[in-house]
């Protein structure tokens, strides 16, 4: 099992150095930027020893660690250690380490890795756009003021040019920014719905599996409207109707069997038609947002943003209108992150007060309208018409988002 250490660490970036650099002096500056008085770029063994996973690093180094302003830090990397970088790798060098952080089972989900904006072990495997520097910084830090480095050679073995290469299909997926939107490291974990039971529902349409009846979700546990999530083996789970569950509980197994295998069918099909119709749509809300940058901001200075998501079951009491904004907002959630945070790095898009912009639109709104289904509607239809009338479900999509980011609807009184 591949293991996070300070050699494990050193030896992705030396597998992706330039031509000009050489280990010792990347290493050696590394350690520099928290360590100004431990100069190792002249000592080949000391480099050698924590490149392999042979020895600790130097107190010099661990003491000032947990401390460190990791803001100056990754100033200092952006000037002195990306440069000795191949810039054809550093894709590869961002895939490797997600990779040996996401396979460390000794890191907790939770744990921050990169203090720089707060990102925990989660949010860097679920990510697919960093600052580089940044990014490099939170896993340096964390590995020399979390981690011993003795006893590694094994875990650093393992990482050879052949597992950096092996990388190479998914270069593609990695995008770079210069900055992270004030939001846009949180995540979409508050959204509290049965996403599998969701997903369940997508695979039929909304139906019964065996008799076609028409379902909806309800809240409470497993259940849902007139059906029941029942489960068909130890691996296999489906939606039916509260009558085709009561008949099943008595069925041979080869009723089950035949369900099991109608539910693969319907797995392959919706899954085909899914990468379809998301590339589609993942494409018309990078348009629609990319639009947005010339659009007419309408927020002021008194406008102020929420930075604490509130759970949408505790803002939106409708059920109808719940279900659509939560499917929306945890299952589109990175196809909006994503280009949010480019945009924003790419200086095209000022995501906080685009966010202002939309928190500014609802409160207009909910002065005239008490519905929060005709509040929703408006905002969808406002950025729709302003956007060119074009994508009318990506504009949806991209509202819902900013519902969860708490832009929108404020949490209901008890």
């Amino acid at each position: 099992m591949k293991k996070l250490c300070f050699g494990s660490y050193a030896t992705v970036l030396k597998r992706c150095m330039a031509k000009s650099a050489t280990q010792k002096r990347l290493c050696g500056m590394i350690l520099l930027s928290i360590a100004p008085e431990y100069d190792i770029r002249d000592d080949d063994g000391v480099t050698s020893d924590l490149v392999l996973g042979k020895k600790n690093l130097s107190s010099y180094v661990t003491d000032p660690a947990p401390t460190a302003d990791a803001h100056s830090v990754s100033d200092y990397f952006k000037q002195n250690i990306l440069p000795m970088l191949d810039g054809n790798k550093r894709s590869l060098i961002v895939l490797a380490l997600k990779d040996i952080v996401a396979s460390d089972d000794s890191i907790e989900p939770d744990t921050v890795m990169e203090r720089v904006n707060g990102m925990t072990k989660a949010d860097i495997t679920r990510r697919d756009a960093f600052v580089l520097e940044d990014f490099l910084v939170g896993i340096f830090l964390y590995t020399a003021a979390n981690v011993e480095n003795s006893n590694c050679q094994d875990s650093v073995k393992e990482i050879t040019d052949e597992y950096i290469q092996s990388f190479d299909v998914q270069k593609t997926t990695i995008a770079f920014l210069t900055s992270y939107s004030s939001f846009s490291t949180k995540t979409a974990e508050e959204i509290t719905i049965d996403a599998h039971a969701l997903a369940l529902l997508t695979e039929t349409g909304g139906k019964c599996q065996k008799c076609g009846r028409p379902l909806g979700i309800k809240k409470e546990g497993n259940d849902i409207n007139y059906a029941k999530v029942v489960r068909l083996s130890e691996n296999e789970e489906a939606v039916l109707c509260v009558d085709c569950e009561r008949e099943l509980r008595n069925a041979p197994n080869s009723v089950k069997q035949e369900l099991i295998a109608e539910k693969r069918s319907l797995e392959q099909m919706v899954a085909a038609t899914d990468a379809t119709s998301r590339i589609s749509i993942e494409r018309e809300i990078e348009t629609v947002l990319r639009q947005i940058s010339s659009m007419e901001i309408i927020c002021d200075d008194e406008t102020k943003l929420k930075f604490d998501p509130i759970p949408i079951e505790k803002k939106i009491p409708v059920s109808l209108l719940r279900d659509k904004v939560v499917w929306n907002a945890k299952y589109w959630y990175k196809a909006v992150n994503t280009p949010l945070d480019q945009l924003a790095g790419e200086s095209k898009l000022n995501v906080d007060r685009f966010a202002k912009s939309i928190k500014r639109m609802y409160e207009d709104a909910s002065v005239t309208l008490a519905s929060q289904s005709a509040i929703y509607n408006l905002l969808v239809e406002t950025l729709f018409d302003k956007t060119g009338r074009k994508y009318k479900e990506a504009c949806e999509i991209i509202i819902s988002y900013f519902v969860q980011r708490c832009e929108v609807f404020d949490e209901i009184a008890k």
